[in-house]
């Protein structure tokens, strides 16, 4: 979310891997922070910088600091225009809603809706990369749904689903489509997807906050947070994450990913008094383990 969100597509890592622990360690503390990531967001928008302007500062400060690392790569960017912008606007779009959703939304439902992304990635492996249905993959698209039905069952005549969990939804609908593009770019390196991945955020949210009529008047060092909170937390968050599912098999980066669900609902709980309910917790857990079946099918 989960990088949580862009991370898992993309990195900053040569050929040399690390040992297991250390992929394990990282791992976990990049989906951690992916599922605490609300709190420096909450801070920012009680700071008066809206959440739109939030996320344009500090995936603003991630690209300044993707741009450093990748400059020697840049003529990518020119050769091949069209697939880095396809690239930067389907994470820029996962990024910015997920962003929001957190924001205003009970965490841990944001990141359940969030965590369908596997699904997602499945269905449109099918359709574009002509990648085969198996059983595995059924069973996995009939757990998730069943999950998601079960948090949206209808209360008196009306889908229980709030405007974050629609959110929720459509940036994990947004990272399987970029997960599919950059498994098709192959070719591309990897420092060059990493910049596509932070620099599209940036534009998209600075833009919708420019046409919605959404202001930017807060203090000077309310916007320098957001920036380093982007230079420092974000692109940890990125590297950690990639450490891992760059260096352990699909079946164990799926497990270890679910710490960032853990991490959020705990963190919610603790510092904000968010509850899931039975019902949630229920859907909840075939969420996950219909993201467990695709991570075990893609392994195998």
């Amino acid at each position: 979310m989960s990088t949580h969100n862009p991370m898992q597509h993309t990195s900053l890592l040569g050929q040399q891997g690390p040992g297991h622990g250390v992929a394990v360690g990282a791992l976990l503390i990049g989906a951690g922070l992916w599922g605490c990531f609300w709190i420096p967001l909450r801070w920012l928008e009680q700071a008066g910088l809206h959440g739109l302007w939030s996320v344009a500062f500090i995936y603003l400060g991630a690209s300044l600091l993707g741009l450093v690392v990748a400059r020697r790569h840049l003529g990518w960017v020119r050769r091949h225009p069209g697939r880095f912008a396809g690239i930067a606007l389907t994470s820029a779009l996962s990024g910015t809603a997920f962003s929001l959703g957190v924001i205003e939304g009970e965490v841990a439902r944001v990141l359940l809706f969030f965590y369908l992304s596997p699904l997602w990635a499945v269905v449109l492996a099918r359709l574009l990369l002509r990648e085969p249905l198996t059983q595995q993959a059924m069973i996995a698209l009939t757990l998730a749904m069943a999950g998601a039905l079960v948090m949206l069952w209808p209360t008196h005549t009306s889908l229980a689903m709030s405007r974050a969990d629609v959110l929720g939804l459509l940036a994990g609908m947004a990272f399987a489509a970029t997960n599919i593009q950059v498994r098709y770019a192959y070719w591309m390196p990897l420092r060059i997807k990493t910049l596509a991945a932070w620099s599209g955020a940036p534009l998209l949210a600075a833009g919708t906050a420019g046409t919605l009529g959404i202001g930017l008047a807060p203090d000077p060092w309310t916007l320098a947070v957001a920036l380093l909170v982007g230079m420092t937390i974000m692109t940890t968050m990125t590297l950690t994450v990639q450490v891992g599912v760059t260096w352990l098999p699909v079946r164990q980066s799926s497990v270890f990913l679910i710490f960032e669900l853990i991490a959020g609902a705990l963190s919610a709980a603790w510092l904000a008094g968010e509850m899931l309910a039975t019902r949630e917790w229920i859907g909840g857990v075939l969420i996950v383990l219909g993201g467990l079946v695709t991570g075990w099918q893609r392994s195998r």
